[in-house]
C-alpha cells in the first residue's frame, strides 16, 4: 500500500485551518463510510466553534493535491478542552485493509499512532477554554485495528488509564426513515427533550454527560399522559446514539425502538438542521456492549449491523 520512500519517511502531523479542513478531509473520508462515520460527523459538528480552538490535523499538509496524498494517512480531530468528555477522533486508511495487517503496514500504523501521541502532547493553545490541557488523551470510538495497536504502544509505556470495548453497530438513516412508525401508547407523545429534563438524562447515564452539550444535540423524548418523560434518545456529537434510555417500569413495551426510530427518522428528514445536524453522512452508529440484548434488539429493528469493535482509550501522554 505504500512505497519504500513512505516507509523511511518520518510521520508528522500538519495543522489544517478549520476553514479549509472540511473541504479537504470530508471527500477523503466519505468513500470509507460507515467506518469513517465517527470522525466524519465529529468534524462537522456545530459544537466546533472557533472559540474552542479545536484541532484539525493530518499526516499530509494543507492544500495538497489529492493525487499526492499518501495511501496511508491519518486524519485527526481533537477538542482538548473537553476535560470530562471524549476529546479525540482519528481515522487511518490502513483500517480498510484486511486484518491482520502485513508486518510492513502494522509497523507503519504504529509510527502513525506514536506520531499522534507526540503531536497531541506537544500542542499548546493557551487561548483554548480548557487550557491547561490534561495530560490524559481521551480517544473515542477507535476502530479495533487502531485501538489494538494504540493499546500495545500505551502498555509498553505504562500509559493506559482506561479502556472500554464495544460492538460498533452501523445504521443507514435512509432505511430507518422508510420504516413504519410505531403506534404510541394512548396519551403518550414524542417531542424533543425539554431542557428541564436534561438533569434526568444525566442522572441515569453511566457515561459522564454535560448539560450544555446535550442541549445542543438532536433528541427525542417520550412523554406520558402527565407530561413526564419516560424514555429518550440523543444523537451524539459524532453521529452516534449517545443515549437511548427507558425508565425501568416502562421497559419491555418496545418504547426504545419507538424513540430510536423517531430519532433517526427525524435526522434523515432534516428535522434537526436548526441545531446544525444535517445527517450528511447518511449513517449513525452505536456502541453496544456484547450481550446487551435490549440494545442489540433495537439496532436490529433499525436494520443495523455490527461493523467492527470500537474502543475508548485514555492515554497519559506524560509517559511518552
Amino acid at each position: 500500500m505504500m512505497d519504500a520512500t513512505m516507509e523511511e519517511s518520518p510521520i508528522r502531523f500538519y495543522a489544517h485551518p478549520q476553514e479549509t479542513a472540511l473541504a479537504e478531509f470530508l471527500p477523503l473520508l466519505h468513500p470509507h463510510l460507515p467506518n469513517s462515520n465517527p470522525l466524519f460527523n465529529r468534524l462537522i459538528a456545530p459544537h466546533n466553534t472557533l472559540s474552542r480552538h479545536c484541532i484539525f490535523a493530518a499526516t499530509f499538509p494543507p492544500n495538497m493535491e489529492t493525487t499526492q496524498i499518501p495511501e496511508a494517512y491519518t486524519i485527526l480531530f481533537a477538542d482538548r478542552s473537553r476535560h470530562l468528555e471524549s476529546q479525540i477522533w482519528i481515522f487511518n486508511s490502513l483500517v480498510m485493509l484486511p486484518s491482520p495487517l502485513s508486518a510492513i503496514n502494522q509497523e507503519l500504523l504504529e509510527k502513525h499512532l506514536e506520531a499522534t501521541i507526540q503531536y497531541l502532547k506537544g500542542i499548546q493553545i493557551p487561548e483554548a477554554p480548557g487550557w491547561p490541557f490534561s495530560p490524559i488523551l481521551k480517544f473515542a470510538c477507535l476502530h479495533e485495528t487502531i485501538a489494538s495497536t494504540l493499546i500495545s504502544i500505551g502498555i509498553a509505556k505504562g500509559a493506559i488509564r482506561r479502556q472500554t470495548i464495544w460492538n460498533l453497530w452501523f445504521v443507514k438513516t435512509s432505511l430507518v426513515s422508510e420504516l413504519e412508525r410505531q403506534a404510541l401508547p394512548e396519551g403518550f407523545s414524542l417531542t424533543r427533550v425539554p431542557d428541564e429534563q436534561v438533569d434526568l438524562v444525566i442522572s441515569t447515564s453511566s457515561i459522564p454527560r454535560q448539560a450544555e452539550t446535550l442541549k445542543q444535540q438532536p433528541s427525542v423524548g417520550l412523554l406520558d399522559q402527565k407530561g413526564d418523560m419516560v424514555a429518550w434518545g440523543y444523537i451524539g456529537i459524532d453521529g452516534s446514539f449517545a443515549t437511548l434510555y427507558v425508565l425501568s417500569e416502562y421497559r419491555g413495551k418496545g418504547l426504545a425502538k419507538c424513540v430510536a426510530t423517531e430519532l433517526v427518522g427525524r435526522l434523515s428528514r432534516g428535522e434537526f438542521t436548526d441545531l446544525g445536524f444535517e445527517g450528511r453522512s447518511g449513517w449513525v452508529h452505536s456502541d453496544v456492549y456484547e450481550g446487551n440484548q435490549g440494545s442489540e434488539g433495537v439496532m436490529k429493528s433499525l436494520r443495523g449491523e455490527i461493523g467492527t469493535r470500537s474502543y475508548y482509550v485514555w492515554i497519559d501522554c506524560e509517559m511518552f
